[in-house]
């Protein structure tokens, strides 16, 4: 074989295969721990899609297509899978289980996979490859299929900004710990997922008027593969527990259920804070409204609406502002560290208890120290 025809790993696709190595490895961690392994293994299969449709880059910079040009219709697109698999991942980790209803999601890019498949094994040697792309894959085939892609993607796109929103409206409703399971991943994904549609649109065209080819892609490709990567570290980082599943079954709180004669729910909210601050409950890390339901004798849809409606404020609001409350006094008589007063207050980090001193006190708790130590 001489120079020509031999493999050479250049840079371009040395570190295409470095950052997919990576990734593939965060991903394989995070799946080993077996924490929440069905939404992990669509985030995985999301990742995989991405890189397996990179891989005629990585082949292709290394001069695969030279060396081998029946290596044409490689079985490796896999766009019609980015938004399905994305989306199948957001529903498992914030609802459980995708209903059976879904898996026709996934239809269109098994199809289409079998479809490359075909063409791959049986359409003969390269020059047939090359006259089938041009009569007739690339004029009729390659456009559905992208137009397909494109609108499975802003479908998902879409349904993940619903569930999200409705996930943590739901979190501040049932969880005290409820900034621990924000699916920040997601909400990053969304905010650039749309920039990148366009981009992979804009570049679509201008690829088909201009006919460019991996080196001039190669940027934006490179970007895209290093966002799975960054997208793949985040959810490393945050999926450390299971996360709270939204049901709409029974129990789930109701609050525009018609009102009951004589209730006065004011009163039972106030009723029910005072209990929570009595015993302490509020003090608990991980205190949830269903726990707040059975320490008070009730279910969760009637404490909910108790407090919503008779407090105008939602559980978890009012269990951090109780236990701002309790640190304002630890800050104020005593000299523990501020990592002690935020555990001893029910926060399960000090990130946390940062966060909710700023929003219910105005300032970082070390700001607030200083201050009280000069006017002392």
């Amino acid at each position: 074989m001489d120079e020509q025809q031999t493999l050479i790993m250049n840079w371009r696709s040395a570190m295409l295969a470095l950052i997919m190595l990576c990734a593939l490895v965060a991903l394989a961690y995070l799946y080993t721990r077996q924490i929440e392994r069905r939404a992990v293994l669509w985030l995985v299969g999301f990742v995989l899609a991405g890189f397996v449709s990179a891989i005629p880059m990585v082949i292709g910079f290394a001069g695969a297509y030279n060396i081998w040009p029946g290596l044409t219709f490689l079985p490796t697109q896999m766009a019609l899978f980015y938004g399905p698999l994305i989306y199948l991942h957001a529903r498992a980790l914030m609802r459980g289980d995708p209903p059976r209803r879904y898996a026709w999601l996934l239809a269109p890019g098994i199809v289409y996979w079998l479809y490359q498949v075909w063409a791959f094994a049986f359409l003969g040697d390269y020059k047939a490859k090359w006259a089938f792309n041009e009569s007739f894959h690339y004029p009729y085939v390659l456009p559905v299929v992208f137009v397909a892609s494109l609108v499975f993607m802003a479908w998902a796109l879409f349904r993940i900004w619903q569930l999200r929103a409705r996930y943590l409206r739901w979190l501040e409703d049932h969880r005290s710990d409820d900034d621990t399971f924000h699916p920040v991943w997601l909400s990053h994904f969304i905010l650039i997922g749309v920039p990148l549609m366009l981009v992979w649109l804009l570049g679509n065209i201008l690829g088909g008027i201009f006919g460019f080819d991996y080196f001039e892609t190669y940027w934006a490709d490179f970007v895209a593969l290093m966002l799975l990567f960054f997208i793949s570290i985040e959810a490393l980082m945050r999926i450390q527990q299971p996360f709270p599943k939204m049901t709409d079954g029974p129990g789930v709180c109701d609050t525009n259920e018609p009102e009951q004669a004589g209730r006065n729910w004011t009163a039972e909210g106030e009723r029910i804070k005072t209990a929570m601050v009595d015993n302490a409950w509020f003090l608990e890390s991980r205190l949830s409204l269903q726990d707040l339901a059975r320490y008070v004798g009730s279910n969760h849809a009637y404490v909910s609406r108790a407090l919503n409606q008779g407090l105008g404020i939602s559980f978890s609001n009012l269990v951090n502002q109780l236990r701002i409350e309790h640190a304002k006094t630890l800050i104020d008589d005593t000299q523990q560290s501020l990592l002690e007063i935020a555990l001893s207050s029910g926060f399960g980090s000090k990130a946390s208890f940062n966060r909710a001193f700023r929003l219910h006190g105005g300032v970082t708790p070390s700001a607030y120290r200083r201050t009280r130590r000069l006017k002392s």
